[in-house]
């Protein structure tokens, strides 16, 4: 599914951790690794001494991974951006509510940035699912919650390829749309999206042991979050329409999933 991941990594960064979160990429079939280290240019940490990016490689290494080092400077999220479609990989993993350097930036504000700027997707991982602790077995995806929130539009398209690739223990499938002003109206509308959503159940009915799906109406990022809640999602799935997204205010659908979700972020630009 993502044969090489790009995981950007801070200096006083915890072994065990990372350890976890390769064993988490593994069920995803991730068999390549870049690690990459961004230096601001008002940080006054040296990249002369990379001791510990090498003790992080080690550690990946001994759970079978192949491992690449790179560096960066100047804006973090931009610099992730970049090396991404430089080393070629097929996401960007990132934690989210990290301290970065020993400054005061959360990486949440990164993982911000890197949903606006990204061409290659982007695994934002918050509370759920939980990294597994020492004596907790591997965490399989077939035994995640995938929630896929879709417009029907080319945005939301694709991540249906992303969707197939995750086969997780069910896949819920919601749409939110406004009220019609008439009742009429208002009954066509919710007809046709039904249609909608049952061509896409039966589109990831083969790749999951179950597949739901829900309308509701309202706003869409408040629905979509109470919708995780509701089902406990671990992951929700979302597609990033391009242009319009990246000249979109603060509080457009997904940056507003990204701040607000527990459940992890799949986004796909």
């Amino acid at each position: 599914m993502f044969e090489k991941t790009l995981i950007p990594v801070a200096y006083g960064e915890k072994p065990e951790e990372l350890e976890k979160i390769g064993k988490i990429l593994r069920t995803f079939e991730s068999q390549s690794i870049c690690l990459i280290h961004v230096s601001e240019g008002s940080s006054f940490l040296s990249d002369s001494d990379d001791t510990w990016l090498k003790e992080l490689k080690e550690i990946l290494e001994e759970i079978g991974y192949t491992v690449e080092i790179r560096m960066g400077h100047d804006h973090i999220a931009s610099a992730i951006a970049d090396a991404a479609l430089q080393e070629g990989v097929d996401e960007i993993y990132i934690k989210s509510k990290r301290r970065w350097h020993i400054e005061t930036m959360l990486l949440g504000s990164i993982a911000r940035d890197l949903v606006r700027l990204s061409d290659i997707p982007v695994f934002v991982h918050k509370l759920r699912p939980r990294l597994p602790g020492p004596e907790d077995g591997v965490i399989s995806r077939l035994d995640l919650i995938i929630l896929y929130a879709t417009e029907f539009d080319e945005a939301s398209i694709r991540p249906i390829p992303y969707l197939k690739d995750f086969r997780g223990a069910r896949c819920h499938i919601v749409h939110i749309r406004q009220r019609r002003a008439d009742p009429v109206s208002e009954q066509i509308q919710k007809d046709d999206i039904e249609k909608r959503l049952r061509a896409v159940e039966e589109e990831l009915g083969p790749y999951y042991p179950e597949v739901t799906s829900e309308q509701r109406v309202g706003n869409p990022a408040k629905e979509i979050l109470r919708i995780a809640e509701e089902i406990r999602a671990d992951v929700i799935v979302l597609g990033r329409r391009r242009r319009a997204f990246l000249a979109a205010p603060m509080g457009e659908t997904p940056e507003m999933i990204v701040i607000g979700s527990k459940a992890s972020i799949f986004l796909v630009p």
